[in-house]
């Protein structure tokens, strides 16, 4: 069954809104103001049904030049037209600006109506039907079929919808995989029922019952409600179809159009690179340009900056970065329309090629390279730019959120063939990507970490531990560098450049082992710190012991530093405990509070413990931290969350 919109086209006046009516007997000019002025102004929509069973949408958009703008919005979600030119009229100048618009939007099929043929006779029939012959060449309708028709006779109106049906034959759905994307064109509210919108499917489904967003926005999650499809109730709504559905979960106030309704978070953006084509014979654009932009039925001011080059006139193609007013959901390919800041010129427009661009502040060669391949480029080089962007490894989530596509699209793409550049890792979560010299930065960032670590720890038995690594390489915890820098770690230690020991690492050269002296040393200062039992191990006492030993003040502190490491010590508030000090006192304080739920205070801690107070505050706050205990006033009491030491 086919899912497919058609659109009208034509100046104002010259019989689409009628044409629609004959074909489907409904009636587009709803609104009091177009029955009152007898134009059309705002978007029209009918249906008809199909030989398959199915019902093909109609989108009728207005021809006056003052709402080209509602115009584009209905416009953006079709797969062919039907354009209209008058008999008693011909060519006019809505007519030349809706197939430029046409044009843009790479609309590929259509059917032109020579309408009002009871208005004119053969002759000035044939004579219109030449300029349009003459006017279509080399655009899309350059072979489309012609028919002439009136809507008040009836003439030609059944051998329009066969030609309809022909042309609906010979157009293939739209994808019904990926995101399900549609751009709101209508808001209201319904009793009994709430919030309704309306718009063109663009791409994916949707079902009752399902979780979607509306973006931009706080990224709420909202519930279909209810799909409708001319007029009647669905249970799912793809590509290719009109549809309204009512969502629950918001208001009619935080909805505009322009917006989106997708089934996933979605990126919005306030600039895109894009190709622009200009078409507008008076139009010259420089640098900076200031324009309307139009894509889907967002609408809002927005600034041109050229890339390649430094003015771009009629006829001409240029790289463009679009800097937006108000921020827009876009994706690669889709199509996008700009209109001088007056709103009575159409310019041109083209296709966006990235929604998550740099700030091209300057117009290098490098920066020029990347979004010509962008443009043009293949996938695999495509994808190379965008994992450049990030500087560090990137996942396919990440990369999918970037160009708004669903997990299934990005997956496919980097699955294939990748730049020698680019290096890609696979986990259970999906692919992960870096490039080449990024990779090598981690090496040596990894080097340069163990190295480090070995410095600060001359004394430490150990390696870097895992956590080590990554805080001085500053990855983030969970990260996708933090899965490249396992993958390395292991690589390197198949490969011998590291050594692995009780999951730390040191460098493949380290021949660490302490002398009798040292290890007497390490020894001598580990005892003194047990025997101070319950009174805080006093830095001044160690300095002097130390100094009767032969030990420097540097290599005190650097056994410290190693006894602290390798947990025989607690450093509290820049004091030195012994572990089995502070050990042996949270066993007793789990003791005493696992039966008493009235808590305890630090007095009371000290005579359990039988310690000073000092060592008790010192204990206490190694506790807290600890989250063993949780303080209210001047008691203690055992966190609930507590489950025993470790």
């Amino acid at each position: 069954m086919k899912h497919l919109i058609m659109g009208t086209a034509g100046h104002i006046d010259h019989g689409k809104t009628a044409l629609v009516k004959a074909l489907t007997n409904i009636e587009c000019d709803t609104h009091s103001e177009e029955k009152k002025r007898g134009i059309t102004i705002h978007l029209g929509f009918a249906h008809m049904a199909l030989p398959d069973g199915g019902n093909l949408g109609i989108v009728d958009v207005p021809g006056h030049k003052d709402f080209i703008h509602t115009m584009v919005g209905g416009a953006s979600g079709i797969d062919f037209v039907l354009l209209t030119v008058a008999a008693d009229s011909g060519i006019m100048p809505q007519t030349r600006e809706h197939i430029r618009i046409m044009n843009i939007l790479k609309i590929k099929k259509g059917i032109i109506a020579i309408t009002k043929s009871d208005l004119a006779d053969e002759e000035i029939i044939e004579l219109v039907k030449e300029d349009v012959a003459e006017f279509v060449k080399e655009s899309f309708l350059e072979n489309a079929p012609v028919i002439t028709v009136s809507a008040k006779t009836g003439a030609g109106i059944e051998e329009l919808k066969k030609l309809i049906f022909k042309t609906v034959e010979r157009i293939e759905n739209r994808p019904e995989k990926g995101v399900f994307r549609m751009f709101v064109d209508r808001i209201f509210s319904v009793s009994g029922f709430g919030t309704v919108v309306t718009g063109s499917v663009l791409s994916g489904c949707v079902k009752t019952g399902d979780t979607v967003y509306l973006i931009p926005g706080k990224g709420d999650e909202l519930r279909v409600r209810r799909i409708e499809k001319h007029g009647a109730e669905v249970n799912a709504s793809v590509a290719g179809d009109r549809c309204s559905i009512n969502i629950a979960g918001l208001e009619k106030s935080a909805f505009r159009r322009g917006m989106v309704i997708s089934d996933r978070l979605l990126r919005e953006t306030s600039m895109a690179d894009g190709i622009l084509d200009v078409f507008d014979e008076t139009a010259k654009l420089k640098v900076w340009s200031d324009v309307i932009f139009y894509a889907g039925t967002y609408e809002h001011q927005a600034r041109v900056h050229l890339l390649d080059r430094d003015s771009v006139k009629s006829g001409e193609s240029a790289l463009v970065q679009i800097h937006l007013s108000e921020p827009c959901v876009l994706k690669p390919g889709d199509r996008f329309v700009i209109r001088n800041t007056s709103g009575d010129m159409t310019l041109g427009g083209g296709e966006i090629i990235d929604v998550s661009p740099l700030h091209h502040k300057r117009r290098k060669a490098k920066i020029i390279s990347d979004v010509e391949k962008l443009a043009n480029g293949s996938v695999a080089e495509k994808i190379a730019v965008h994992i450049g962007k990030f500087n560090r490894a990137v996942s396919t989530y990440e990369l999918g959120f970037m160009l708004n596509i669903s997990d299934d699209e990005i997956n496919d793409l980097v699955s294939r063939k990748l730049p020698n550049e680019i290096v890609r890792f696979e986990t259970k979560d999906g692919f992960i990507l870096h490039t080449k010299s990024g990779m090598d930065n981690v090496r040596k960032g990894i080097l340069k970490a163990i190295a480090d670590f070995k410095k600060k720890n001359p004394l430490a038995s150990r390696g870097a531990n895992f956590d080590e690594i990554r805080g001085f390489l500053k990855f983030e915890k969970n990260s996708p560098d933090e899965e490249i820098l396992r993958q390395v770690l292991n690589n390197l230690t198949e490969k011998e450049k590291l050594k692995e020991k009780e999951k730390t690492w040191t460098l493949a050269n380290d021949m660490t082992e302490f002398d009798a002296k040292t290890v007497s040393n390490i020894n001598d200062i580990s005892k003194y710190t047990l025997d101070c039992g319950m009174q805080v191990p006093l830095m001044s006492q160690m300095l002097e012991m130390a100094q009767k030993m032969k030990i420097t003040e540097k290599a005190l502190k650097q056994i410290l530093h190693h006894l602290t490491v390798t947990g025989v010590l607690y450093r509290i508030s820049e004091e030195y405990v012994h572990k089995d000090v502070v050990d042996g006192c949270r066993n007793k304080l789990v003791d005493y509070l696992s039966t008493h739920n009235e808590g305890i205070t630090v007095a009371q801690f000290r005579d359990l413990v039988g310690g000073n107070r000092k060592m008790c505050l010192l204990l206490i706050s190694q506790y807290d931290s600890e989250k063993i205990t949780v303080r209210e006033g001047d008691y203690r009491f055992l966190n609930p969350k507590f489950e025993g030491v470790k």
